[in-house]
């Protein structure tokens, strides 16, 4: 006698998954949706990681102005 199989739930990210009938594009991704998590990580969407002006794990700087939370790059750029 065989076990019941267990109902297959989604896991708790797939909604940050790419679905049938996304298409990436050559075009940059200049605006997203990023959502702040209980423990103050912020997610970027993987498909906006090319587009950033900095790399990963870089250190960046962050002010509130107004109703809007801007993040910039710490290091300056070679002229």
């Amino acid at each position: 006698m065989s076990k019941p199989k267990k109902e297959k739930k989604p896991r708790a990210d797939e909604y940050l998954h790419a679905k049938d009938g996304d298409v990436y594009t050559e075009e940059p991704v200049t605006e997203f949706k990023a959502k702040l998590n209980k423990y103050g990580f912020l997610h970027v969407p993987k498909k906006a990681w090319s587009a950033l002006p900095f790399g990963l794990e870089k250190p960046l700087t962050a002010r509130i102005e107004g109703e809007k939370l801007v993040i910039a790059s710490s290091h300056e750029k070679p002229t």
